[in-house]
Parts: C-alpha cells; structure tokens; sequence
C-alpha cells in the first residue's frame, strides 16, 4: 500500500529525498533516491534498515567512489541489441558499467554482510568485455592505435605521408626563390589537405591546386603538384581507416549486444546499492541511529530531533502507543508544537524508507499503513475556503480513510471558527479516531482538550515548556502536564500597558483563573524538580563513570601485572635453561681439551662448579615494588629478583621502563620493576665466586676481534686455535680476523683452518668499514 504523496509534502519528506539523492554516487542512485517512499510491511522496512546498517558498515572501511563513473546506459544497450554501431563514447561508458559491476561485486564480497552480498550475488561481471574495451578506446572517446595490427599499420602509414609532405612544404617555404611568392611562410590546413598561403599576384607562378582564398582575396591557400599525390594517398589512406574504425566498433557493440540484458541488469543493481550508500552517507552526516520497528503502534523516541533544523534542533522526547494513543499538546504559539508534529512525522515516514533517524539509539517506531497530516493554514480564494473549512475539508478526508493502523497528525485542531463550537467538534473528532484505535498527535488552543485529556483512558495532555522565569520557549516537550498561553505574561514583556493586562486577569472566569494559576504552580515546582533532578543526575553519573574508570584501570593494572610477572618467568626460565645447557657444553669441551695440557685443574673443582650450574633454578620471591625515586645509572651493582642474580646497568630505564644488564657475559633486559640496588655483601660475593686466573675469567674479557698480521701462517692457526675456543665459551656470535692483504697466503691459511672447524657457521670477507680483504668475519655456532 502507497502513502498518499500530499501527506508526505506536508511533512517536507521531498527534502529529506533531496539530502539523500545528494550523496548518491551516479544518476542512477540519484534517481532512485528522489524517488523513495516508505515502506508499510515490517519485514521490508527491517531489510532496507538492515541494507542502511550494512552499508555504514562498509562506509566505515571505504567509500565506493568508483560508482561515480556510472552513466545510463539503456539506449547504449537497445541500441547495440538493434544491431546498431555504439560510438566510443558509448562504449566507454559500457567500460564503465563493467568496470563499476567488478569492484561492487568485490566491495560487497564480505561473508559478514548478509544482505548486500545476497544484492551484490545477482552482478555478472563482465571482465573480458572490460578489457576488449579498454584496449580499444581511449578515455577521451577515441579509438586506440592498438585496437587492431590493421588500424595501427593504417595510421603509421598516414603518420608517414604527413611528415613527408611537411618535409617537402617546409622545404619550399625556406627557398629564398620561393618566399617572395608567399603571404605567409606556414604551412596549414584547407579541407583535409596541406597547401601553402601564395599572394594572388604570383599564383600562377605557384604549380599546383586552388583550394581556398583568404576573404579579401589577397591570398590564395594553393597545394602545390608535387603532393597533391601524397596528399591522395593519406586521404585513400583516412577511408581505410574509418573503415577499419567501424570494423571495430562492430565488433565490440556485437559483444554488448551478447550481454545487453545481463549489463541492464547489472545497471540496476549498482543504482540500488548507490542508493543504500546514500542512505548510509545521510546517517552518518545526521549522526542518526538506527530505530527498532514495531507494528503494534508504538511510538518511543528519545533526543529526536528534526532532520532539516540543523544544529538549531532542539530534542524533544516523545512517546505514543503504549500507555496512551492520543496526545494533545497544549502550550503558546511560537512554543515549538507545529515542529513536534513535524518531527514526529518525518522521522516515521524517514525510518519506513529505511533511513535511519536522528534520534536516541533503539528509539521505537511503529509500521503504519498510512500517515495522515493536517498542518498549516491551506485557505484557497479560488475555492471559497477558509482557515476552518480548509482544515476541516483534509479531517473529513482524514476521517474516511484513518484505521488502528494509520498515524494522525492534527495542528491547531478546532481553531478558525468559534471557540466553544471549534472545541466541541474538536472532542467529537478526537472521541472518533480514538474509538478507531488510531494514533493521533494534535496540537491544540483549547482548554476544554486539556479537560477532555484528563477525562478519559488512553489520552494524555503534553506541552511545550516555556521557561516561567524568562517566559521565553525552551521548545522542550512535556508529557503529563497541559500547557498554558502564558498571554498577560507575554502582552506584559511586549510592552502592553500593565493596567490594561492586569484588567484583563479581572475579565477571566474565577475557575479558568484558578485552574491556571494550579497549572503554574504545578510547573513551577516540576521546573524546580527537574533542574535538581537533573544535576543529581549528573553527579550520579558522574561518579558511576569515575567508578567505572577505576575499575577498568584497576583490572588493566592486575592483568599487566600478571603478564609481566609470567613473561620475567618465562624469560629467566629460558635465561637458566640455556646458561645451563651452554654451560655443560663447554665444561665437558674444557675437559676434552684440558687433558693433554700441562697442569690441568682438578677434577673435583671442575664437577663442583658444574653441580652449581646443574642446580641452578629461577627462584620467585614476593613483588616488592620498587619506589619510583630509585634511580639506576649505568655502572651501578644491582640483583634481578627474578633471577636472584647480582649485575651491572649498561643502559638506564628507557621509556618503557626497561633496563639493560650485564651478567657475566650475558646481556639481559628487564623491567626497573624486577630489579633493586645490590648489596656490599653481594657485591664481595661475586668477586670472591670470581673464577681467578682460569679461563671463565678470561672469556669475559675477551676481545671479538684478533690481529693476525705479521705471523708467521703456523703461529698464526695456533694463536686462532686457542682464541677460537675462548669465542666460544665466551658465547660470542661473531668474531673478526684481521689477516691483512699483502700476498694472500695468510688469509688462505686462516680460511682452510675455519673450513674444519665445528664452532663456525660460516665466514665472509669483511665490509669496507670492517677491513675489506684484509678481515673474515666469522658466525659462530
């Protein structure tokens, strides 16, 4: 069922169309988007939000810019499945089609998109058709060289003649027998061929064809004989080529013909997707949220605002529906009741076309099958209507059609006519849509409303606020309270006579006045009740959130605490299982090498010390923060908890707290937080466990680089021998030898030697800055 368009231009849904057609990408979407109506089954009106929700989501990642090449293309296609010939222009716009088809297929590709990729599933795209196309005309509309062997050899052979009848022209213009002859020394252009300016006096001295003279007949545009056959030939030569042109564009309009229906099809469904962007472009431009539908009748909007004010909106709250169907809403003019209406009728008819609206997140809207809207004065002198008889003319149209499922907005309803008759009828219209189940919204002048609001189920009072204290609108809506004219209180700002206001209170009826004067108070007091409400409030929040903050930073703490406790584990686990794996290799490799020397070390003390690093363990001692005072400098004796080992600072806590450490011979880095100033006591310790004239003590002060230079190539290997196995229990990664150039014979001793050694990975000449030939640089196991 179709919403009556009138009703629909009463609510300016004709702009929300335009912002929308505005932020579509092609003419396609544009049209598509000028003509959105709104949907009345909940099922469609739940897939095009679903579509909006999809397409911000795509947005969020990309913006289909490509669609904006699309152009319309039907007569393109009913021409090419007539058997016509498209030019290159309209082929180029086909190229555009099948290249927007491609990447819409790609852009909507994503398994998370339910309903797009299920729209997107229908485009066929046409990837060699798209390159047919794009190998054969330029982006100008022009046919490419490289369209065809035939076109391009054509062109080459025109290109050819052209620049020898220019050699020849050129030649002739520059004979000083000839320039005496000449108006002008150029060479230009008349019907297709090249001919050269001659004064009328000399043109018979000039052999050759008249194509042209100048207007006053002083010059005469004269091809000269010896290129007229060259000439000939380009213009033999320009035949073959539109001919071969056509052949072309035939070929490639027959291809268009072969998928004309599938490229149509294609069309449409890219305008449609280019709307639903445009539909999620509007969202995030009116920073809307998506509303939950319903078809029960139910209204709950909560910070709506008007979607054509701007920033100058004011959001108001408003329900309908639930605990009442009809709301009359009382207050002054100017007050904001006229826009109440308005919004609460655009943002329907916009969530139906499956916009989303500016509004609360999760506000609710009802499905109506139709929206009915009286508002503005529509008196018409060509028809003899009034104020009143025009308003009464759409309510009686109203009162035809309106049902359970219909939405009714009424503005100024009973105004126009006497104010006793204008109300009763109001009641009576009023008591009829409500006995029809339908929702109504009406804004009203009439006290007797208020009264008919408090009288009966299902109908609520609501107005909109005026501040009591400045008496200026706030534009605010409240439900549950009858408004007020507020007419001496204005009459008296404006300037009217004081006397003259104050005998206009004495003329008001007593019970009028004291129903008044009950209204104000009542307001007054609520004004009071909301402003504290409001600032308590706050504070709840307030304090909810700095609750919430802590919290989260409390948790954020525990759980950094806990993954830099369990990584110092991990590392210092890893740290000591490799110690002592390095640490086993190289005693049992001492003792192989120690057996043959002289005055090996007792065996006892060689097994004792290995026993130390057999039972070496990670020990975990309780965290004890250390202050963030302590400050660690390079140099400085401290011990690693984690480890219960004592080092030295190389380098001070960086920005992230991480302090580097040398420990024997391993560098480590650790958080500032594992470590803590190191004693006296320790600090003897380590020296007095310091293995004094042995080689442990010699490995941590050995050099990664040794001078061979000079050496005999004997003493040299023997030398490097015993260097290679300090390297390697010193654990180092790499070594430099320097052998230096001079005949070469040392530098081919040291690299047999390195060729059958276990501990070496491999070795390279060195980098110029270390040493060129001159130095191997050496990996080491």
């Amino acid at each position: 069922m179709k919403m009556e368009q009138g009703m629909l231009d009463k609510l300016e849904f004709a702009k929300i169309q335009k912002l929308l057609a505005d932020r579509a990408y092609s003419p396609g979407g544009r049209t598509l988007a000028a003509a959105l109506e709104p949907a009345t089954e909940l099922e469609v009106v739940r897939k095009r939000l679903d579509e909006t929700q999809e397409a911000m989501d795509l947005l969020h990642f990309g913006e289909p810019a490509f669609l904006g090449s699309l152009r319309p293309v039907a007569q393109h296609l009913a021409k090419a499945r007539a058997a016509g010939i498209l030019s290159p222009g309209q082929l180029y716009e086909v190229y555009h089609l099948c290249r927007a088809a491609r990447l819409t297929a790609q852009y909507c590709s994503s398994a998370a998109l339910r309903v797009l990729n299920h729209i997107a599933a229908d485009i066929r795209p046409f990837p060699d058709l798209e390159k047919q196309i794009q190998a054969a005309i330029n982006e100008d509309g022009t046919v490419l060289d490289d369209a065809s062997k035939e076109l391009k050899y054509i062109r080459r052979q025109i290109d050819s003649a052209r620049h020898r009848i220019k050699d020849y022209l050129h030649n002739f213009i520059r004979s000083g027998n000839n320039q005496s002859l000449l108006q002008d020394a150029l060479i230009t252009d008349r019907a297709g061929r090249y001919v050269i300016p001659v004064k009328q006096e000399h043109r018979h001295d000039v052999k050759g064809i008249v194509h042209d003279e100048s207007a006053s007949g002083a010059t005469v545009f004269i091809e000269p004989t010896a290129v007229v056959e060259q000439n000939n030939k380009i213009k033999s030569l320009e035949i073959e080529e539109k001919r071969e042109i056509e052949r072309i564009l035939r070929l490639l309009s027959l291809e268009v013909s072969d998928r004309a229906l599938a490229l149509e099809l294609n069309y449409d469904i890219l305008s449609r997707l280019d709307m639903i962007f445009a539909r999620g472009h509007l969202a995030y431009d009116l920073n809307a949220f998506r509303p939950e539908v319903n078809d029960e009748g139910r209204i709950d909007l909560g910070r709506a605002r008007h979607p054509l004010l701007g920033e100058r909106a004011v959001p108001i709250n408003v329900a309908l529906g639930k605990e009442f169907d009809i709301l009359v809403i009382t207050g002054p003019n100017t007050g904001g009741k006229t826009v109440v209406l308005k919004t609460i009728g655009l943002l329907t008819a916009m969530a139906l076309s499956g916009l989303f609206i500016p509004a609360r997140e999760k506000s609710d809207i009802s499905v109506f099958k139709k929206i009915f809207v009286d508002i503005g004065d529509e008196q018409s002198i060509e028809q003899s209507l009034s104020t009143f008889s025009s308003h009464l003319k759409n309510i009686v149209h109203i009162l035809e059609e309106a049902d359970d499922r219909s939405l009714v907005l009424l503005d100024e309803l009973g105004a126009g006519t006497d104010p006793v008759e204008g109300s009763a009828l109001a009641r009576a219209i009023l008591e009829e849509l409500k006995d029809r189940q339908s929702k109504v919204v009406v804004t009203t002048h009439q006290s007797d409303l208020k009264t008919f609001a408090y009288q009966n189920d299902r109908v609520e009072n609501a107005c909109v606020e005026f501040n009591p204290i400045t008496l200026e609108p706030t534009y605010e809506l409240t439900i549950g309270t009858p408004g007020q004219s507020n007419a001496f209180e204005i009459a008296l700002r404006l300037g009217l006579a004081p006397e003259l206001v104050e005998r206009g209170r004495l003329l008001v009826p007593q019970r009028e006045m004291e129903i008044g004067n009950m209204i104000r108070q009542l307001k007054e007091s609520r004004y009071q009740f909301d402003t504290g409400s409001r600032e308590l409030d706050e504070a709840k929040r307030q304090l909810e959130q700095d609750i919430e903050d802590f919290q989260r930073e409390r948790a954020a703490l525990e759980e950094e605490k806990a993954a830099a406790i369990l990584k110092a584990r991990q590392e210092a686990d890893q740290y000591v299982r490799r110690i002592k794996r390095e640490a086993n290799e190289s005693l049992e490799e001492l003792k192989e090498l120690l057996k043959d020397r002289e005055r090996p070390p007792k065996w006892h003390e060689v097994e004792q010390k290995s026993k130390r690093l057999r039972d070496l363990s990670v020990k975990f001692y309780d965290e004890q923060p250390v202050s963030a005072a302590q400050e660690f400098r390079p140099g400085d004796f401290v011990m690693v908890r984690s480890v219960n080992q004592h080092g030295t600072v190389v380098e001070g806590p960086n920005a992230q707290g991480e302090v580097t450490l040398q420990i024997g011979s391993i560098k480590l880095t650790v958080h500032r937080d594992q470590i803590e100033p190191g004693t006296a006591k320790g600090k003897e310790e380590k020296i007095k466990g310091s293995y004094s004239h042995t080689y442990l003590e010699k490995t941590q002060q050995i050099s990664p680089q040794i001078d061979l230079r000079g050496k005999y190539a004997e003493d040299a290997i023997e030398e490097l021998d015993k260097y290679l196995e300090d390297a390697n229990l010193a654990g180092l990664d790499w070594i430099r030898i320097i052998h230096g150039k001079g005949t070469g014979a040392l530098r081919s001793a040291v690299r047999n030697y390195l060729k059958g050694q276990r501990y070496v990975t491999d070795f390279r000449d060195g980098s110029r800055e270390e040493g060129g030939y001159g130095a191997t640089v050496v990996s080491l196991k």
